[in-house]
């Protein structure tokens, strides 16, 4: 679907997902989607997420949206002896472990999501269904 537009109330059923999730997994998390340029549409601090979340969240989103790869994906390249290295410290917006991801239709990045507040694994999980959730609207 080319036309598909990443509105207002795609992004908060994308956050009901998020907050459905980690209310399941019983894990406080703070949930942000920006655009394809990383610019921030929606953030939302569920339960009793750390504090940290609140920044690093929206760093998820920038970096899966402007990267066009998971922060995970990234993390990898960003390692000692990879291509990448150091690149995080260059620019503070990137984030290299996992919870964030591009929002992609047919190959086109139209934002990020980040989750962050939980551990990696839990941040991931809640991403994977919010991906499933877009999956479903993007039909």
């Amino acid at each position: 679907m080319s036309d598909f537009v990443l509105t207002e109330e795609i992004c908060e059923e994308l956050a009901r997902t998020a907050k459905q999730k980690s209310r399941a997994l019983g894990v406080g998390i703070t949930f942000s989607v920006s655009d394809e340029n990383g610019n921030l549409r929606l953030l939302q601090r569920f339960g009793d997420a750390i504090l940290p979340s609140l920044e690093i969240s929206p760093k998820k989103a920038y970096t899966a949206a402007v990267l066009r790869q998971s922060t995970a994906e990234f993390g990898r390249i960003a390692q000692v002896g990879e291509s990448a290295f150091g690149i995080n410290v260059t620019n503070d917006k990137l984030v290299i472990f996992g919870g964030g991801f591009p929002l992609q239709i047919k190959g086109k990045t139209l934002g990020g999501i980040g989750i962050s507040g939980g551990s990696v694994a839990e941040d991931e999980e809640v991403a994977q269904a919010v991906l499933g959730t877009f999956a479903e609207l993007a039909r």
